[in-house]
């Protein structure tokens, strides 16, 4: 838990891009929730019948949607690529001050480790931090954001049904 801590000091100093994406994930997960529902009354009013003012509103509806689509894809964008980018300048500085390290060490150190074995872990080692800081923690918060955000619209639509759903969520956990 120590290592992540300092790797998350090490992060702070893309902190602004991690920011943007942060809140591009947000905006990304907001949209992803409003769309279904700006769906759902278009669909009711071609349900309803089309007459003029249906087909005015199904036009606004429609330019809202496309809106809400064109916002997805520059949230995703911003979102995705932001994220490796910080998480790539990351690695970068970790496998700089694992050189560092490995310059400063005693020829000892060297006398029982093979030069594959130091090179793997200096690649693989950093690149697998990349993972963690723009896939997983990135995913946790939508995945995080998404639930609360599903709760709440089930909770505003129908309460005791939403209640009911979520029963198992505590077992689910504890499991």
């Amino acid at each position: 838990m120590r290592t992540l801590w300092k790797l998350t000091k090490e992060a702070a100093r893309y902190k602004g891009l991690y920011v943007i994406a942060i809140l591009s994930t947000f905006g990304l997960t907001m949209v992803n929730l409003i769309a279904p529902k700006v769906l759902s009354t278009m669909t009711g009013l071609v349900e309803k019948g089309v007459d003029d003012a249906a087909l005015t509103s199904i036009i606004k509806l429609s330019a809202i949607l496309l809106a809400l689509y064109l916002l997805r894809v520059l949230f995703r964008f911003l979102s995705n690529y932001l994220a490796h980018r910080a998480a790539w300048y990351l690695v970068g500085d970790l496998r700089s001050r694992l050189y560092d390290k490995l310059q400063c060490l005693d020829l000892g150190f060297f006398h029982d480790k093979q030069t594959g074995d130091l090179m793997s872990r200096v690649v693989n080692d950093t690149r697998d931090f990349e993972l963690l800081y723009a896939h997983m923690i990135p995913d946790i918060i939508t995945n995080l954001v998404t639930f609360v955000g599903v709760l709440a619209i089930l909770l505003s639509i129908n309460f005791k049904l939403a209640l009911i759903t979520c029963c198992p969520i505590p077992l689910i956990l504890i499991s």
